[in-house]
């Protein structure tokens, strides 16, 4: 059963809990997206420190054999959020589910919790 596992840009640990268990069929979802480095105002260079780190996170996923879906902030078709990003993934592969480890934003918490109904897809918070 695929799944969908997203990776958000503070969570580039290994040992993130959305990675358990994570195989060959399962597709991980990094995005640059214009949502979240608006929210508030940040520093550009810290916005381009986090995208920097994201963009060699998903490449050490990748050098593992992990199937990564990488949206860069300039991409064309980028929706500007993570619902968007997921949403997309989900109608051009034929993905089970969507997991993801619980953000440290309440903001982006009640996002996460509201996807299930809006995208049609389980959705998993892990802790």
């Amino acid at each position: 059963m695929p799944a969908l596992r997203l990776i958000l840009g503070d969570q580039l640990s290994p040992s993130i809990n959305t990675l358990t268990g994570a195989d060959e069929k399962d597709v991980i979802l990094m995005a640059e997206v214009r949502q979240e480095a608006t929210y508030v105002k940040h520093h550009k260079k810290k916005i381009a420190f986090i995208f920097s780190a994201m963009r060699h996170f998903a490449a050490g996923l990748e050098a593992q054999g992990l199937g990564v879906s990488y949206v860069r902030f300039n991409d064309p078709h980028n929706t500007g959020s993570l619902r968007g990003e997921v949403r997309r993934l989900l109608q051009a592969r034929p993905l089970d589910e969507v997991v993801v480890t619980e953000p440290g934003e309440y903001r982006l918490l009640e996002e996460c919790r509201q996807w299930a109904a809006a995208l049609d897809t389980p959705v998993t918070i892990l802790p």
